[in-house]
C-alpha cells in the first residue's frame, strides 16, 4: 500500500510524505503510551504498591528504561535488536493464547453484567430454545444454482416448503440489500428487535449514517483503485467496517430471537454474503410480525 501511493504509475502525484508521516506519528504515539503505561507499573511496584507518589519518580522510571534500551541498542547494535525481537516473538506467541481466553472471559462477564442489570433482557432460563433461520444463508437466490445443477430434480420435500426456487420477497430483499443495504440497516433498526424500546434511536441512525457512507466509500474506492492501486486498500478497509458493523447487529438480532449460530458465522456471512444476510434478517422480521401468515 505504501508503495503503491509513494510510487504510482504515470503522472498522478503519490501520498508517501503523508503516509510516511501519519505512520511516524502514530508510532510515536503508541511508543509514549506505552512507556507512559510501564512507567506507572514500576514506579507503583518501586512505591511497593501505593499509587500516589510523585510525578518526579514516575519521569526518573520512564527516562531509565529509555537509557537501558539505548545502551542495549548501543552496545548490541543490529544483532542485540534482531535477539531481542526473536525473544518478544518467542515469549509472546505463548501468552497470547492467555489473552485470548482473557478476552474472552471478559466478553462473558460484560453481557453476565449488563443482562443483570438491564431489566429488559429475559433471564437464561426462560430463553427460547435456538432455532434455525427463516431461510438458510445458501437459500434464498441461491437455490437457483441447485436447480441448475440437480437439472431440475429437486427432492419433494425442498419443493413443499417451497425451496426448490427463490421467492419474490427473497429476490427482492436481496437486491434491495446488495444495491441499498442501508435501507434494510434502516429497517432492521426500525423492527424494534435489535433495539426494543427504541432507546438509542440517534445512536442507530447515526449508525445507519455511517454505513451509507462506509459503502458508498468502498465502492468509489475500489472504482479509483484502477488510476492508484493504493485505494483498493482503503476500500477494503471501509468495506470490513461495515462487515464488523452488521456483524454485530446479526449477532444481536440472533440473540434477540433465539437464532442458533456465533460470531464467526456472523462474520462470514456480513463479510462475503452481506445482501444474503440482510435478508436473512427482513425476511426473519417479517415472519415474527405475522406469525398466523407464517404457519399457514
Amino acid at each position: 500500500v505504501m508503495y503503491s501511493f509513494s510510487y504510482p504509475d504515470g503522472k498522478f502525484a503519490g501520498f508517501g510524505p503523508f503516509l510516511s508521516g501519519f505512520t511516524i506519528f502514530t508510532l510515536a504515539l503508541y511508543f509514549i503510551t506505552s512507556s507512559d503505561s510501564g512507567s506507572l507499573v514500576v514506579d507503583i511496584l518501586a512505591s511497593n504498591g501505593r499509587t500516589e507518589h510523585h510525578w518526579i519518580q514516575r519521569v526518573f522510571w520512564a527516562f531509565t528504561e529509555g537509557a537501558v534500551a539505548t545502551a542495549l541498542l548501543v552496545a548490541g547494535g543490529s544483532k542485540a535488536l534482531n535477539a531481542l525481537q526473536a525473544a518478544s516473538i518467542v515469549f509472546g506467541l505463548p501468552f497470547n493464547l492467555f489473552l485470548f481466553v482473557m478476552c474472552l472471559s471478559i466478553v462473558r462477564m460484560c453481557r453476565a453484567i449488563d443482562k443483570s442489570d438491564n431489566p429488559d433482557e429475559p433471564h437464561p432460563d426462560t430463553l427460547l430454545p435456538a432455532r434455525a433461520w427463516e431461510m438458510p444463508i445458501f437459500g434464498g437466490i441461491f437455490n437457483i444454482a441447485e436447480y441448475i445443477v440437480s437439472l431440475g430434480q429437486v427432492h419433494n420435500s425442498r419443493k413443499e416448503k417451497g425451496m426448490d426456487l427463490p421467492t419474490k420477497p427473497q429476490l427482492f430483499e436481496f437486491f434491495k440489500g446488495l444495491v441499498f443495504p442501508f435501507i434494510s440497516l434502516r429497517q432492521i433498526y426500525s423492527s424494534g428487535i435489535v433495539d426494543p424500546k427504541h432507546q438509542n434511536a440517534r445512536t442507530n441512525l447515526f449508525i445507519t449514517a455511517i454505513y451509507a457512507l462506509c459503502y458508498f466509500g468502498w465502492i468509489a474506492l475500489f472504482v479509483c483503485g484502477t488510476i492508484n492501486h493504493g485505494f483498493v486498500a482503503l476500500g477494503w478497509a471501509l468495506f470490513f467496517i461495515n462487515a464488523c458493523t452488521l456483524s454485530n447487529i446479526r449477532m444481536h438480532f440472533r440473540e434477540r430471537l433465539g437464532i442458533d449460530g456465533n460470531i464467526v458465522g456472523d462474520f462470514c456471512a456480513c463479510s462475503f454474503f452481506y445482501p444474503q444476510a440482510f435478508a436473512q434478517m427482513i425476511l426473519e422480521i417479517e415472519s415474527v410480525e405475522s406469525p398466523d401468515d407464517h404457519e399457514n
